[in-house]
């Protein structure tokens, strides 16, 4: 009897053991839906690719687009005013400050006062005017009377050469005082005994914004000596340094992009408009160029610091989101949709060379029968391949 249960127990030992090893051969179902693409027989170019992948692989199509593409060169610079759009405000007669209440950036407009000048000489010169230009209507008249007389032979010509000395004399003196007094604003057709005045404005040439002021009230500013500098923005070019290398490559017309470290997502246009004819000692040369449209210079300083990239002879060219190109062993391909099936799409791998890269597009050498009516897939065909 014993051995009759010892003989059970060898056999149920012995199917415990098999059935471990069983359950050990055999794999638990996957918890995620795994995403298969069905290949075509080997030799062909050919996927399958179902609806519920396309969706769940946020995949999505395109078309070729034609756009124009080159090589580029990319450099910094600056946004800078260009000479004419500078203005430093200084005296032609030395004098005292006074009334001035500017502050660096503040907008200034043509003709507005921006302080006054205060000193004595500006009285002299009113009054140097004045006398001489009440005597011109004597000598004058005196200067015409000996010349009718010497006309005449009643008078004698020193006479007459002697009006003539004193009247011109008298005239290129007031000529000069009125030029002197326009200097400093004084109007001589306004000026009178009565209005004669000490202090006399300083205006602004041209409509800007202060960018520096050097004095301060009470302060005395010599003869041409420095008290503002003003900043016109109507006009602002971009300034790019580029090395020897690249400066063969550049020429007068070609555009360019440009971008503010600072400002992500805002692209400005620029067109080459100077190209530097000397090289410096750090091998570089200077290129200017102008915005294509004016009012984005409102959205940028002088002195700002800028990325550009500049287009080398640009050229039409079929191209594509820069997704949509699929690299396997060292070749690009694209996706091409060929037809519709039951359970989802055809494709096609067509094999591409790609060019220049112009942001998201990436152009390509013209493919048979590659143009805007095919369907390509453009997102999600790294997953494909």
């Amino acid at each position: 009897m014993q051995a009759i249960r010892s003989n059970y127990y060898s056999l149920g030992l012995f199917a415990l053991i098999l059935g471990i090893f069983s359950g050990c051969g055999k794999s638990e179902p996957s918890g995620g839906d795994g995403i298969e693409v069905s290949e075509a027989p080997e030799g062909s170019s050919e996927l399958y690719l179902t609806e519920e992948q396309f969706n769940t692989m946020k995949m999505e199509w395109g078309s070729p687009v034609q756009g124009e593409f080159s090589e580029v060169i990319n450099v910094q610079g600056t946004v800078k005013v260009p000479v004419e759009g500078m203005q430093e405000i200084s005296a032609y007669f030395g004098g005292y400050v006074s009334e001035i209440s500017l502050v660096e950036g503040q907008t200034v407009r043509r003709g507005q006062t921006l302080f006054y000048l205060e000193n004595p000489d500006f009285i002299r010169l009113q009054q140097d005017y004045l006398e001489t230009t009440s005597q011109l209507a004597y000598l004058k008249s005196e200067f015409e009377r000996q010349k009718t007389l010497f006309a005449e032979q009643i008078s004698a010509q020193k006479n007459f050469l002697k009006a003539e000395a004193d009247y011109l004399g008298a005239l290129a003196r007031s000529q000069s005082l009125k030029k002197q007094l326009g200097l400093i604003n004084i109007n001589t057709d306004q000026l009178t005994p009565e209005s004669i005045r000490s202090k006399v404005p300083v205006l602004s040439p041209v409509n800007g914004f202060v960018e520096e002021v050097f004095v301060v009230p009470g302060q005395f500013l010599p003869a041409s000596g420095k008290a503002i500098s003003l900043l016109n923005k109507d006009h602002l070019h971009i300034e790019l340094i580029l090395f020897e290398k690249d400066a063969a490559q550049i020429s007068v017309g070609q555009k360019l992009s440009f971008t503010l470290p600072d400002v992500s997502g805002k692209d400005y246009l620029a067109e080459i408009h100077v190209v530097g004819q000397s090289v410096n000692e750090q091998r570089q040369i200077n290129v200017h160029a102008d915005l294509l449209d004016e009012k984005q210079g409102k959205q940028l300083f002088p002195g700002m610091f800028v990325q550009a990239t500049i287009q080398l002879d640009p050229q039409q060219s079929w191209a594509l989101p820069s997704d949509a190109l699929v690299e396997s062993d060292g070749e690009y391909f694209v996706l091409v949709q060929k037809g519709k099936t039951e359970q989802g799409y055809r494709l096609e791998r067509v094999k591409v060379n790609p060019g220049v890269q112009n942001k998201a597009m990436t152009a390509i050498e013209p493919v048979p029968g590659l143009d805007e009516s095919i369907i390509v897939l453009v997102k999600g065909g790294f997953n494909l391949l």
